[in-house]
């Protein structure tokens, strides 16, 4: 079960790597878009990047989160939007009226694409996400906290890791 987990997630990483192919941006700016597009899948599978994120004492229980992408969507989104052109992206929210929100994702602006770099933590076990039910919003200091743990650990984890 395990091995098929692992290949819909590298399916989904190439599904996003593709997609940004099909984005209206410089040759630049889709290099550096794919580049962050890696390392943040890849740190998604990190048990020491998970625990900086979201720490025992942020009441969190990762050991609930059985998928990689599973609860990264704020903190990624939040990241990717400051680390890549931030006016050329907008962070959007499905609240709890969804079932399974609140879920957090990019709306590319030039190309007016949803980009959502965990959508896989749905669609592999068969949900899909209500994109249409999704807003503009911004996030307060408080709310920016996982984003910058995350920012942090990702950070951290390259330094360690060469």
């Amino acid at each position: 079960m395990r091995k098929e987990k692992e290949d819909f997630y590298q399916k989904a990483t190439i599904r996003l790597m593709r997609q940004i192919d099909t984005m209206n941006m410089s040759p630049g700016d889709r290099h550096a878009a794919k580049k962050l597009v890696l390392l943040f899948r890849n740190r998604f599978k990190d048990h020491d990047v998970k625990m900086a994120t979201f720490g025992p004492d942020l009441n969190y229980d990762i050991s609930m989160f059985t998928y990689d992408s599973d609860g990264f969507c704020k903190a990624s989104s939040c990241t990717f939007q400051k680390m890549h052109n931030p006016r050329d992206w907008q962070l959007m929210y499905i609240n709890e009226l969804w079932t399974f929100g609140p879920h957090h994702y990019l709306m590319h602006i030039p190309s007016k694409q949803v980009f959502d770099l965990t959508a896989d933590q749905y669609t592999n076990v068969g949900i899909e996400v209500p994109y249409h039910m999704g807003y503009p919003v911004e996030l307060n200091q408080a709310e920016r906290q996982s984003a910058n743990r995350f920012a942090a650990a990702i950070i951290a984890n390259n330094k360690q890791n060469g």
